[in-house]
């Protein structure tokens, strides 16, 4: 039983800090299965839930390419 425990406690850390290490399309997929299984049977909500997280991809890889942008003005500006 303690052994289950652990394990809930793990994958329950390790999900609710995805967005922290985890690439946007990592976290993209997270969603998309956490929107199958929180709206499992409601095909409106998890449509709608899976293009949210879909905006969050995009959002993630618009932030990251900004950043390479920065980066590379940097690199030119030295």
């Amino acid at each position: 039983m303690k052994k289950i425990y652990i394990l809930v406690v793990v994958t329950l850390v390790a999900l609710l800090t995805l967005p922290l290490w985890g690439s946007c399309d990592l976290n993209a997929k997270a969603c998309d299965g956490w929107c199958s299984l929180r709206y499992f049977g409601s095909d409106i909500r998890i449509a709608s839930c899976k293009a949210e997280c879909e905006a969050d991809r995009l959002r993630c890889l618009t932030a990251q390419g900004s950043k390479e942008v920065g980066r590379m003005i940097d690199k030119l500006g030295k």
